[in-house]
């Protein structure tokens, strides 16, 4: 897996990118990574854009490992959003499972397969 990440303070924003094989392991350690930035804040918004995923090594059992997970870092996370990119019919299908089993903690995901939704859906200017 390669990935990049950039938080902009101004615009209270993380965004992810994520290509290659991905497995669940290596989405926590993605979002550790996140919310243990130094730029990172409680409550900012996160954008992961994950249609360069090719191959989504995650099962069922990995998406209620890492909601539960998640739950524990909910503090850290904050109340801000996440909007996931995923083009993939199994990077996507997956991703919606995570959406739904995660309604009840704090951060609001919404799953997308166009970037302009997802940042729309932030309540960000799609950039041209």
């Amino acid at each position: 897996m390669c990935h990049r990440i950039t938080i902009d303070k101004e615009r209270k924003l993380a965004e992810n990118t994520a290509n290659g094989r991905v497995n669940v392991l290596e989405l926590k350690d993605i979002f550790l990574e996140i919310v243990e930035h130094e730029d990172w804040q409680a409550g900012f918004n996160m954008l992961c854009d994950y249609s360069g995923i090719e191959n989504f090594d995650v099962t069922t059992k990995d998406i209620d490992d890492i909601t539960e997970w998640q739950t524990s870092i909910d503090a850290l996370i904050g109340d801000g959003r996440c909007a996931v990119v995923a083009c993939r019919d199994a990077v996507y299908g997956m991703s919606r499972m995570w959406e739904i089993i995660s309604s009840e903690h704090s951060q609001q995901i919404c799953v997308f397969r166009q970037m302009n939704d997802a940042v729309t859906w932030l309540g960000y200017t799609v950039e041209e």
